[in-house]
């Protein structure tokens, strides 16, 4: 009895600090539109930009996926496959992107293609395109191709770390002897025959894993849209955009059927993808037996000259927008000369705040306190319902675990955004004092974090022998002692992780915070970068005092998924 109810409380309270926020919101919605959420679905059209933020935001997901995996699979396949010197810093340098906050993603491209930038000095105008990128919108008849560019490079950029993640594991940690049996076969001779026969039933699972989470999160993208390609909408930006005026009786009714359906439409086709996902991952979980990667990785050898140079450039790939940013915030431009000068005003003014509501130290402080509360509530409430999801699974109750897992994932499939009007909409609908709480973002923030504290957590908890808790019960050990002598320690490395990615997660979390805290003293980190860059350029060191924002908030993230990477583990796969 006492383990049933440890098992579904957390459950309990982790589904209605997600559910009840947002079912509030829909039922304000409808209330306030006369339609239910299937309805609104189709009237999506009759928001001027309904149906080209739909047709848009389909299109550049799959073509951000797609791209994603052709940059990121052969270096997946290469670190995996060969003994390399360094490999956690470059594993960690090439994994660093998707930890990086969104607007720092966004500032960073911003810095490598603005004028002046690497690209521009280089022929290649993605922002105003001029020159090649011009006549390539000309020949094929696209506008804003430059930016569509610009944009679909990011994302790759922004998720090359979850396509390592999911197949880079699987191949370190292949039985070499595996695929030595294969080519003895006749159907092994050929390596196009071992690619189709062999490699692609072992990595299928991974890799549709990693297009449908790039999927997702190019699909719920919103700070490298605002910022890479302004002139056009996703559903993402355009609900973020209008939803400040939605749920309000008797105004603008047509953003309110709007952002009703944009969010019914977005949670349909993620929900059914992260469904998939979590089938495909549970299918897959334990087919093969697996080894150490050190010993794998010996076994192929030293890398060739082709996989070095891969490994190089995407080396270079993850590193140039963060290394750019940085110089951006010291390289000032000269408007009357156009020259350039080398510079700390920037910094100055930013620690100052003389060009905004709060300073940096001000905003990195709102920042961690929101952090801090968030890295309490998630992995508490995220270790636990992963811990009873792995119970369910034990006991065989398949279904009820499969369902309670992508429940889970809810949050993802609304996006920062959605979340950020839910609390908007839902919660301050029956207690609206809480709209002068400082802590308020804490919600919207764990409400996104947790999901991935499952995410790292549950495989982990699904590796553990079983023989361990054996052992600890013939050694008169109760089901409090063996959880605190024996899974507390075997998982302390995930933890460290979950708790390490949550804080970093959080202090780069823009969408919910853009729609609950702009322009307020509470405002964070990543709400400041974009209100400074949000500014007119009249005054030189705008911009660069916008990247002195976004290059702490570097920093500060990048020291927290150092201390994450250094108790990450590879058993076979998993995010």
């Amino acid at each position: 009895m006492r383990s049933t109810v440890v098992r579904t409380v957390p459950v309990v309270l982790y589904l209605s600090m997600i559910l009840l926020p947002l079912l509030f919101a829909v039922d304000r919605l409808m209330l306030v539109t006369g339609s239910n959420p299937v309805e609104s679905v189709f009237q999506i059209d009759e928001h001027p930009f309904g149906s080209d933020a739909v047709k848009f935001t389909f299109v550049q997901a799959f073509l951000s996926a797609i791209l994603t995996l052709l940059i990121g699979l052969p270096i997946a396949w290469w670190l995996g496959r060969y003994q390399w010197k360094h490999i956690g810093v470059v594993r960690a340098a090439l994994t660093l992107p998707f930890v990086t906050p969104s607007i720092v993603a966004a500032m960073g491209f911003l810095a490598l293609i603005k004028n002046g930038g690497l690209l521009h000095s280089i022929g290649i105008d993605l922002r105003t395109e001029t020159g090649i990128i011009g006549s390539l919108s000309s020949t094929i008849g696209v506008e804003n191709s430059g930016h569509i560019i610009a944009l679909l490079v990011a994302h790759a950029w922004f998720n090359l770390a979850l396509v390592i993640r999911f197949v880079e594991p699987r191949i370190a940690t292949l039985p070499p002897r595996y695929e030595d049996a294969f080519r003895m076969l006749p159907v092994g001779k050929t390596p196009f025959d071992r690619l189709a026969k062999f490699w692609w039933p072992m990595l299928k699972i991974p890799i549709l894993s990693a297009f449908t989470f790039t999927f997702l999160f190019s699909f719920t993208s919103f700070a490298l849209v605002r910022w890479l390609a302004p002139d056009m909408w996703t559903l993402e930006a355009l609900m973020a955009t209008v939803g400040g005026s939605a749920g309000i009786p008797g105004y603008r009714v047509e953003v309110s059927r709007f952002i009703l359906g944009a969010a019914t439409l977005q949670a349909i086709v993620l929900i059914a993808a992260l469904g998939l996902t979590s089938r495909m991952q549970q299918r897959n979980f334990q087919e093969t037996e697996i080894v150490s990667e050190g010993f794998s990785r010996t076994m192929n050898g030293q890398p060739g000259l082709l996989p070095k140079i891969g490994v190089f450039m995407a080396t270079i790939f993850a590193l140039a927008p963060l290394v750019f940013m940085a110089l951006s915030s010291v390289r000032i431009r000269n408007r009357t000369t156009d020259s350039y000068r080398w510079s700390l005003e920037a910094w100055e003014y930013a620690f100052q705040g003389d060009l905004s509501y709060v300073s940096v130290p001000e905003a990195l402080t709102n920042s961690l306190v929101y952090a801090t509360g968030c890295l309490l509530i998630s992995c508490t409430l995220g270790f636990f319902v992963a811990h009873s999801i792995h119970t369910l699974e034990k006991q065989n109750r398949k279904k009820l675990a499969q369902t309670i897992d992508v429940l889970s994932m809810l949050p993802l499939a609304l996006s920062g955004v959605m979340v950020g009007l839910g609390v908007l909409l839902g919660t301050l609908k029956i207690w609206p004092e809480l709209f002068n709480f400082y802590g308020l973002p804490i919600l919207p923030h764990a409400m996104l974090t947790t999901p991935f504290v499952i995410r790292i957590l549950l495989p982990a908890m699904r590796e553990i022998d079983p023989d361990y808790e054996a052992m600890g019960m013939v050694l008169g050990f109760n089901a409090i002692q063996r959880f605190f002598k024996i899974k507390i320690p075997l998982l302390k490395p995930q933890i460290v992780v979950a708790s390490a990615l949550s804080m970093a997660f959080s202090l780069g979390e823009f969408g919910a915070s853009w729609v609950l805290l702009r322009s307020g003293a509470w405002d964070t980190l990543p709400v400041l970068v974009d209100q400074l860059m949000s500014r007119p350029k009249y005054f030189e060191l705008v911009t660069p005092i916008a990247m002195a924002s976004a290059t702490v908030l570097m920093c500060t993230t990048f020291l927290l998924f150092v201390i994450a990477e250094r108790f990450r583990t590879h058993k076979g796969g998993g995010f």
